[in-house]
């Protein structure tokens, strides 16, 4: 599992904590937000499900597609060493 660091400067945090309560919780709901999307995409063009189909069902695609090593699950800079 990834792991990653955002650093701010205080200026920055500042700004964003007259928008937000919480600037993590605002990281953490939108990567996952974006994850989310990037499923139903991978799964929709897999042909194997769409949006509608379970979380558990989606994880289990994106674990097939995997072990198949499925041109769909290739990285961005994969796609663009081609």
């Amino acid at each position: 599992m990834g792991q990653y660091t955002v650093t701010l400067t205080p200026e920055e945090e500042k700004a964003l904590l007259t928008d937000m309560i919480s600037i993590q919780e605002w990281i953490d709901n939108v990567i996952h937000n974006k994850a989310r999307q990037c499923i139903d995409s991978i799964v929709e063009k897999s042909g194997r499900g769409s949006k509608f189909t379970s979380v558990a069902d989606k994880i289990k695609i994106i674990q097939d597609l995997n072990t198949e090593n499925s041109p769909l699950l290739k990285s961005i800079v994969e796609k663009g060493n081609k």
